[in-house]
């Protein structure tokens, strides 16, 4: 998951602890009933729904890896090094060619 993915997360949490918290809840909390339904749990459901589906975007658009997958943004490793001509099972640990067996 992106770093950006992760902090969009967060900041949608935080705004829905502020929005279902005593504040916004106590500003809904009147006699009046649209459609026959208390506002306030018309606001409840409302808030529910938008954190989820925001939820939902966030994350359907978050690049997903696979463990062990490098992230794309950054760039390859460098290839002009002296020793990476050599294969990979013809270096010593050190990054150095070793010799052919006699």
């Amino acid at each position: 998951m992106r770093q950006q993915s992760r902090e969009h997360i967060i900041i949608l949490f935080v705004g829905g602890v502020l929005a279902l918290n005593y504040p916004l809840l106590d500003l809904f909390d009147r006699a009046w009933t649209p459609f026959g339904i208390p506002l306030l749990y018309c606001y409840l459901y409302l808030a529910w729904l938008i954190i989820i589906v925001l939820l939902i975007v966030v994350v359907e658009h978050s690049e997903i890896r696979e463990p062990g997958e490098s992230p794309k943004s950054l760039p390859p490793s460098p290839k002009n090094t002296p020793s990476s001509d050599a294969p990979a099972h013809a270096r010593d640990s050190s990054g150095g060619e070793m010799k052919e067996p006699p």
